[in-house]
């Protein structure tokens, strides 16, 4: 099973989704996904500097300690 994504490699992906978008449709320019590229940039800048934000998170098997 693969571990989930770090918030920093969401992130990452948020911002490549909304720079594809606005490189397929330029007229979405004058509308507030260019805000979302800056704070998804920023965002991404912060989270490289906090090792919490990088980590993988650790797998979740609380569903395994379950007896049926």
């Amino acid at each position: 099973m693969p571990l989930p994504l770090s918030v920093l490699e969401k992130l990452e992906i948020a911002h490549r989704l909304v720079a594809e978008v606005l490189g397929q449709t330029p007229q979405l320019y004058d509308y507030r996904l260019d805000h979302a590229l800056l704070v998804l940039e920023l965002s991404i800048k912060r989270a490289h500097r906090s090792p919490q934000m990088r980590l993988r998170l650790p797998p979740d098997h609380r569903e395994e300690t379950f007896l049926f």
